[in-house]
Parts: structure tokens; C-alpha cells; sequence
């Protein structure tokens, strides 16, 4: 009886004892836009428990770029990955901030069928986009201009929906080209399939993922921004220090076999990594004049307050 007294007071202080920390634990929805290299710094932070380490239960949910940001803004999530929705929303005068950079260049590779060679060449065709005004949208009309061609005109954008629906498209031949992120521009070349231009070769001061986030959730839950930020900028630099494991978790995301194939993607992910997750006002400048262009709304010119807010990322690393 006494044995059985002594166990139930174990298990009674054992239960009251962790309770109080699970309880401590702040649910967070995040919205990424797909399984993605911009994604892996997240990734990382969430099978790390680096999130848990700042108190935060990180819930990632997948959802399109532009519709990502209506849910931000309905408030069904609180921080997107669509960077380039949360720039073109704050540009748009929309209380949205960027605050964590997980790409300083777009990832993103223009992937052809075998028998298109060059973006010329796309003329008459269609290609596949996730959204309609999102960074994939707007990135692809660039590049489409920057060959001579007109967008929506000469070459024509569908929308498709996630990286793994537009290879499937790109695969069945429903569409000439598409945008994608390694490690499927990787893979679809080994296919026979081509890569016909990298998009930090026209837009070099773009992000590719990135935390989104409301100017009310700044101003009211600032404790709560910082602390999700913290834990991603971890993740950003576990990639850059612990490279066994890292490819390791990298292999896993993406259910990657092939040592070879891992260690190529790893290598890509690593020569577009970002310093620390924030960006210069050059940089910033680039990123705001662009989407100024891809909106229609030049002349204006925007501070980079209105759009950015990498204050979150520098008290981190402090």
C-alpha cells in the first residue's frame, strides 16, 4: 500500500511538474507556399525545437503565396513565408511587414520541356504559375520581358497551384515551363528536361521565402515576433554550421535518396543562403523598385520602413 502511495505521488508531481511547461507552449500557424529550399531554415528550427525553446508550438500549414497572405490577413495564420506577397501587399499600402529573409535570392529555376531551349522559345505557349500576383507570378513575367516577349500576351501564365502539382503539369505536358525550386530543377534535368534561366540572374535582390507578418501583431505581440524570429535565424545558422545533419533533415524534407543528388542540392541551398536573414537598404531598395515595376506603380518611392522591419533579426543575434 505504501509502494502504491509513493508511485501515485511520483506520477502526481511528474504530471504537475511538466504540465506548467506544456502549458507555456504559444500555438503559431505558419503559412509556407510549398515544401521548398526557402523552407528549410523552419524546417530545421521545428526538428530542432528551437521554436520550443522560445516557447512557441510552430504549426506549418501549406498554402499558395497570395492566398497565404489573405489568410495572414484574415488572421487564419499568424505569419506567412510568401515574401513576395508580403512585399507586394506592403507596397500596395497593406500594414504588412517582411522581417526575416530565409533566401537573398530567388531559388527559383526556369524548367522547360526537352525541346524548348532558350526563353525565346516559349513564345505562343503556356506557363505555370502557383498564383496570380505572387513572387512565382511576377519573377516569370520579368524574365519574359527581359526576352523580348509580352506576358499574358505572347506567353501565357496558368495557374496551377504548388511546386509538386506544376511539375506533375510540366511532366504530362500541359504546360511549356515553370519556375521551381531544388531540389526539382535537379531532378527534371536528369528527365532530359531544361533549365533555361535562373531568376537571380534578373532580379539578384529578391527573397525566396521568407516570415511575414501584420503591423498589429508587431505592435501588440512583439515578445511573440521576436521569439519566431529567434528560432528561425537558429535554424538559418544550423545550416551553415552542422552540415552532416543538416543534409541529413534536407534528404528527409524532401525524401531524397540519392547521396550524390543530396549533396548537390545542399551545396545550391548553401550559395544562396542569406547572412543572417536580414538584408541591406540597397538591397531593400532592389526588392520594392521591382515589385513597383511587376505592380504597375512606379514613381512613387516607397521607404524601405513601410515594407521591411529586420530590427526582429538584429536583436536575435544579439
Amino acid at each position: 500500500m505504501r509502494l502504491k502511495s509513493i508511485f501515485l505521488l511520483v506520477v502526481i508531481f511528474s504530471v504537475t511538474a511538466v504540465s506548467p511547461v506544456m502549458a507555456q507552449l504559444k500555438k503559431v500557424r505558419f503559412s509556407v507556399s510549398a515544401a521548398s529550399i526557402a523552407e528549410v531554415p523552419f524546417r530545421i528550427a521545428n526538428l530542432k525545437g528551437f521554436y520550443r525553446d522560445e516557447g512557441l508550438d510552430v504549426e506549418m500549414i501549406f498554402i499558395r503565396g497570395a492566398v497565404g497572405m489573405q489568410a495572414l490577413l484574415g488572421g487564419s495564420v499568424d505569419y506567412t513565408s510568401a515574401s513576395g506577397s508580403t512585399i507586394a501587399a506592403a507596397v500596395r499600402g497593406i500594414p504588412v511587414k517582411l522581417v526575416f529573409i530565409a533566401s537573398a535570392k530567388p531559388q527559383f529555376d526556369l524548367i522547360a520541356q526537352p525541346q524548348i531551349r532558350s526563353v525565346a522559345d516559349l513564345k505562343g505557349k503556356q506557363v505555370g504559375i502557383s498564383s496570380r500576383g505572387g513572387a512565382i507570378d511576377l519573377l516569370t513575367q520579368l524574365i519574359v520581358q527581359k526576352n523580348g516577349l509580352v506576358p499574358n500576351k505572347d506567353v501565357v501564365s496558368l495557374v496551377i497551384g504548388g511546386q509538386e502539382d506544376t511539375v506533375l503539369a510540366l511532366r504530362a505536358g500541359r504546360i511549356a515551363a515553370a519556375l521551381l525550386t531544388p531540389p526539382r530543377p535537379l531532378i527534371l534535368q536528369r528527365e532530359g528536361f531544361n533549365r533555361i534561366a535562373y531568376s537571380g540572374d534578373y532580379m539578384p535582390s529578391y527573397p525566396s521565402g521568407g516570415i511575414g507578418v501584420t503591423d498589429e501583431k508587431i505592435k501588440t505581440s512583439p515578445g511573440d515576433v521576436l521569439a519566431f524570429v529567434k528560432g528561425s535565424v537558429r535554424g538559418l545558422q544550423y545550416a551553415r554550421q552542422n552540415r552532416p545533419e543538416a543534409m541529413k533533415i534536407l534528404a528527409g524534407y524532401f525524401s531524397i535518396k540519392d547521396q550524390t543528388l543530396t549533396e548537390e542540392f545542399f551545396d545550391l541551398y548553401l550559395s544562396r543562403l542569406p547572412t543572417d536573414g536580414s538584408a541591406d537598404e540597397a538591397w531593400m531598395k532592389g526588392a520594392i523598385e521591382f515589385t513597383q515595376k511587376s505592380l504597375g506603380s512606379t514613381g512613387k518611392e516607397i521607404p524601405t520602413s513601410q515594407v521591411f522591419d529586420f530590427s526582429f533579426v538584429q536583436k536575435a543575434l544579439r
